[in-house]
């Protein structure tokens, strides 16, 4: 079942910082959400709050229409670090999802390691994450994030600590991914390219408090060349839209 998840005024304080005021954000079924801003104006907080793990103090949430506290039971959560256990391979880190769950292990595991070649990771289910580079690790965690086969996915700039050409390939695997089997999908970056390669629509957020400055709709056909006149006007809008007041 896919997802639609909408917030509505959302504020968050911690003590007397005031981190966001009044945010309103939406993602329909099997849309691709990026959420741009400065650093620290509250972007990760937003997916904490989605994710239970923080509450708002004011605002409401809504899951496919109905008031909730959280989407805690919809949502995998892939954060900026890869959180992988050392003692476990990438297979079974891969799995730790699924196996949580109580799910038919079997199953999981098959469906892994399609993943595990179509991440180019072939060969590399026994190995242990002190044997992987940044990249491999991320696309551990990344397959993970995919096996728990959440309605939403949050994804909290998982790719910025990467180089350039490892960040490219990491995020084509997964819009191929996504493409096979849509999810809604809420990604924070910091990366103008990066948000409009894969958005549907982009939410640009203000300095702390945050706010919504901007709503962008990106209708380009993927694969969206960053060479492409429209993807350039899109660029330069968008730098124009962080760098206002």
């Amino acid at each position: 079942m896919l997802a639609h998840i909408k917030l509505s005024e959302i504020t968050k304080s911690f003590g007397a910082l005031l981190v966001l005021n009044g945010v309103s954000i939406e993602a329909r079924s099997a849309e691709l959400i990026a959420l741009i801003g400065p650093s620290g104006c509250g972007k990760t907080t937003l997916l904490h709050i989605i994710a239970g793990l923080v509450p708002p103090d004011s605002g409401a949430i809504y899951l496919n229409d109905v008031l909730v506290p959280n989407a805690r039971s919809h949502v995998a959560y892939m954060q900026q670090k890869d959180l992988l256990l050392p003692w476990r391979t990438a297979l079974k880190n891969a799995l730790l999802g699924p196996e949580i769950a109580g799910e038919d292990l079997r199953r999981a595991e098959a469906y892994a390691r399609q993943l595990f070649e179509e991440f180019g990771l072939a060969g590399f289910e026994d190995t242990y994450p002190v044997q992987l580079s940044a990249g491999m690790r991320q696309r551990v965690a990344l397959i993970r994030t995919l096996l728990s086969q959440r309605e939403i996915l949050l994804l909290d700039e998982p790719f910025g600590a990467l180089d350039a050409l490892t960040r490219a390939e990491l995020l084509e695997w997964l819009l191929r991914a996504w493409e096979k089997s849509p999810q809604t999908t809420l990604f924070v970056t910091h990366d103008v390219e990066e948000a409009l390669k894969l958005a549907d629509r982009i939410y640009v957020l203000s300095e702390r408090p945050a706010r919504v400055k901007a709503i962008m709709t990106v209708s380009l056909p993927r694969p969206r060349d960053p060479t492409h006149p429209d993807f350039v006007h899109l660029k330069a809008e968008l730098l124009r839209t962080l760098r206002s007041p």
